[in-house]
């Protein structure tokens, strides 16, 4: 269950990541940065490390994993504003429902969950005016491991209707041969006081420092739109197949 290929693309992106450990027991939380946007498309990924001699029961299935075992702990300025969702809910997240699971964690092994646009929980740190997340993991008979708390917040300014996204700064991507124009573009919105390159879809591929200029070439044959930046030597891959951004080194 060791998920190397998951890994290796957690390393290669621009992301916000705490671990926090209990009896050799790490749980890990990767956000896509302090402010989301309301619809980002980036997925918020949560892990699972067993270092103890124990196994663990777990289950697999990233949406019901937010029901029976997954938990988000949300810092507020009015936590009372909206109704618990699922992934803040722990009405089903109860031993007698994670014991009936057929998948275990052995020692060694890590599992990732990983929740792509997940509105669901935008809109509700939105309504409560989230500050900061946290994840906890269900184990064992009301046994809890959780992450280390990090910021989190939504954009006021895109959830009130000013389409961050779609309104923001277009980057053309040109032929990675003939340095055509494609028609395929990648956006730069600001968010937080700093700029940051999105998919046009939404997927947030890195921030881009003062005084940089991005350059974005697509490779048509492959898939892979590729940004390169004026003041250094550093590139960034998405895949438009895979819906990801590539990990260094990775040529597919």
């Amino acid at each position: 269950m060791k998920n190397v290929g998951m890994l290796g693309l957690l390393l290669s992106l621009p992301l916000t990541v705490c671990n926090a450990q209990t009896n050799k027991v790490d749980v890990s939380l990767t956000m896509p940065g302090h402010e989301m946007l309301f619809l980002e498309m980036t997925p918020i990924v949560v892990s699972l490390s067993n270092g103890s001699n124990r196994i663990i029961p777990i289950i697999k299935d990233a949406e019901l994993a937010l029901k029976i075992q997954i938990k988000f702990s949300i810092g507020a300025r009015e936590p009372y504003a909206h109704s618990p969702i699922s992934a803040t809910d722990d009405s089903y997240k109860k031993w007698h429902y994670l014991n009936r699971t057929t998948h275990h964690l052995n020692p060694g092994e890590t599992v990732f969950w990983s929740f792509p646009r997940f509105t669901d929980l935008t809109v509700f740190g939105y309504h409560v005016k989230a500050t900061n997340i946290t994840a906890n993991i269900l184990i064992g008979d009301d046994e809890w491991v959780r992450s280390e708390t990090l910021p989190f917040s939504v954009s006021e300014e895109d959830t009130q209707g000013a389409g961050l996204l779609e309104k923001s700064a277009v980057i053309e991507c040109y032929d990675s041969k003939t340095r055509a124009r494609t028609g395929a573009i990648i956006r730069k919105v600001k968010l937080g006081g700093k700029n940051y390159l999105f998919t046009n879809e939404g997927t947030r591929l890195c921030e881009l420092p003062e005084g940089e200029t991005p350059e974005a070439l697509f490779d048509s044959e492959k898939g892979v739109i590729s940004v390169s930046f004026s003041n250094s030597k550093r590139s960034v891959r998405y895949d438009l197949h895979q819906k990801k951004v590539l990990p260094d080194g990775d040529q597919e």
